[in-house]
């Protein structure tokens, strides 16, 4: 378990009842699923090739200072799919806090590979990047949206601001 104070548990969630925990060996590591998420043509503004729109969104659980990078593939099969790097839309930069931490992945702004098929994806991929080689992280809910500015987020707000409030009676 990396050193240092990191609230992690089996347990650990932020939307619905299961999240997916990743303890890597490594400093490079992916998640990757093929199952179908169908016709998504409607979020990246195009029915193939490269998208003219569209975020992906993804939530993550992790240290700060220990993930570096994530980048996100998506598209028809491994062949045929956008890349695009994450970023925190308040600092359109890459930014890791202590904690739940939402990350989009502006399509626009990826490369292309290949000739997605926007009306049948079943291809999505996000890899990680960290400093050191016992990264855990959390990820939990993936969502999408059709603007280039943050995706669809079906938990009604975002935690993305980190600041201290203090209550006054």
């Amino acid at each position: 378990m990396p050193t240092g104070e990191y609230n992690i548990n089996d347990s650990l969630v932020l939307v619905g009842s299961k999240s997916l925990r990743i303890t890597a060996s490594a400093s490079s590591f992916s998640i990757l699923t093929t199952q179908s998420f169908g016709d998504l043509s409607a979020y990246t503004g195009v029915a193939s090739g490269a998208p003219s729109e569209g975020v992906v969104g993804l939530w993550i659980y992790a240290r700060s200072g220990d993930l570096t990078a994530i980048t996100c593939r998506i598209g028809s099969s491994d062949a045929d799919y956008t890349e695009a790097s994450g970023i925190k839309t308040y600092t359109d930069a890459f930014d890791v806090q202590d904690g739940w931490n939402y990350f989009v992945f502006k399509l626009t702004g990826g490369s292309t590979t290949g000739t997605p098929v926007w009306s049948a994806v079943d291809y999505l991929r996000f890899s990680f990047t960290s400093s050191i080689a016992d990264m855990i992280v959390v990820v939990d809910y993936c969502t999408i949206g059709d603007g280039n500015e943050i995706a669809a987020n079906g938990l009604g707000e975002r935690f993305t601001i980190y600041t201290t409030t203090t209550t006054v009676y």
